[in-house]
């Protein structure tokens, strides 16, 4: 999967909430969640568990990043690894962008129907003004 960005330029989006939404949109799809704000930004990871998908994704997570401000902020999703110490991580580095290395997965239609779906679940959230 690709990372795929979208830039919101004019809104006023409170975007504590907007990453509490979006961890709450991967948790109710049944997705292990965790989440951290750092001083660029706040960063959520989504994975399944079990044996099997552990065995077969070796760790690896969507992995959503905010970044900038209620008027003009940047939403990023791709797969990451998952990290283990998600809070320390975050707080520890300068930029949200290098912290996050999205791994390159063969593409599925799995992939790209999360991806859909978790684009017009922010879209409406961005609109409804969060």
């Amino acid at each position: 999967m690709r990372v795929a960005s979208r830039e919101y330029i004019g809104k006023k989006v409170d975007l504590q909430k907007l990453a509490d939404s979006i961890e709450e949109f991967f948790a109710n799809q049944g997705y292990e969640t965790q989440s951290a704000k750092g001083p660029d930004g706040w960063i959520i990871q989504a994975r399944k568990t079990g044996i099997l998908r552990e065995l077969l994704a070796a760790g690896r997570a969507f992995t959503v990043t905010i970044t900038g401000e209620p008027q003009n902020f940047k939403v990023s999703i791709g797969i990451g690894q998952w990290l283990q110490n998600i809070g320390v991580t975050v707080l520890e580095s300068l930029a949200l962008s290098p912290l996050v290395a999205f791994v390159e997965i063969p593409l599925s239609l799995w992939s790209f129907e999360i991806e859909r779906k978790f684009w017009e679940f922010v879209e409406k959230e961005v609109e409804l003004g969060i």
